[in-house]
This record gives structure tokens, sequence and C-alpha cells, in this order.
């Protein structure tokens, strides 16, 4: 028996409203700790990591593909990361552990980008097409490593204000 799913449109309308929550949080400066800093660059990767778990359970691809796909991704993605992290404004506060975070409206858009690009290649190729898949787990992957390397940079540049 199937499971019944969410129409298509609410779907997309929970998509939609995630991603300008997403845009909105990360388009402002925060105050923010530490601790925190780790929470959205570890929640955007669970949830990149379970969107291709699941894709990949409903039509899997060859490893090696999967594997060079997310090499490249992260062999893309650091780079760029560490130089957006090296490049956003970070302050600290009178409070230890606490910073002010420049906006990270850029990262943001990269990975509601790659998001749409992964949706965009799934609309245009089939379920199971080597190119909708791997390319598609690839532009994520790039956007998990873009964001975690522009964080560790930025953690950096927060600790050698603390100095």
């Amino acid at each position: 028996m199937q499971q019944p799913s969410a129409p298509p449109a609410l779907t997309v309308v929970i998509y939609i409203a995630a991603f300008a929550l997403v845009l909105f949080r990360m388009s402002r400066p925060q105050c923010i700790s530490t601790a925190r800093l780790w929470v959205a660059p570890t929640l955007l990767t669970f949830v990149g990591i379970w969107a291709i778990y699941t894709e990949q359970s409903l039509a899997p691809s060859p490893l090696w593909e999967i594997a060079l796909a997310s090499v490249l991704g992260i062999a893309l993605g650091a780079p760029l990361g560490f130089i957006r992290g090296a490049h956003t404004p970070v302050e600290a506060t009178k409070d230890p552990g606490v910073m002010v975070l420049g906006s990270a409206l850029v990262p943001a858009l990269i990975y509601v980008t790659a998001f749409g690009a992964r949706l965009l290649l799934h609309l245009v190729f089939p379920l199971g097409s080597a190119i909708g898949a791997v390319v598609g787990d690839g532009i994520l992957v790039f956007a998990v490593a873009f964001l975690a390397v522009s964080y560790f940079a930025i953690y950096r540049k927060y600790i050698a204000l603390e100095k």
C-alpha cells in the first residue's frame, strides 16, 4: 500500500517558507555565541545528508559517482567558504564567547540556490538519472562545505579578536 504524501503545491510552499526564514534570519547582523555559531551549519549539513540519503534510497547511484561528486563539491566549496568567512565582519562583545556576526546573506543564498538547482535538476532529469542525482548531490555538498568552512573561518577570526 502506497503511503499518502503531501500535495506538490504544499511541498513547494513549505520549501519557500523554510528558505524565506533562512534568508531572513541570515540577512541581518546577529549577536551569536560561539556554541550557537555551529548550530546552523550542523543543521543544514544534516538536511543535506538527509536529502542525499533519501534520494539514494529511492534510486541508488554507483558509490564512486557519489564519492566523486562529493569530493568535487568539497574541493570547490571549501576554498570559497574560507574566502567568504575571512571577509565576514566579526566583532567581539563584552561577554566572553559572544560575537556580533555580520550579515550572512551570501552563504544563505548559496545554500538556497544549491537546493533550488538540485530541485531543478530533478525536474529536468528523470529519477535515477546520473546527472540529476550525482550532479545534484555534488551541488549540495558544495553548499554544505562552503557554509561549514566559512563558519570555521569566522570562528578563527573571533578567536583572534578575543586574544
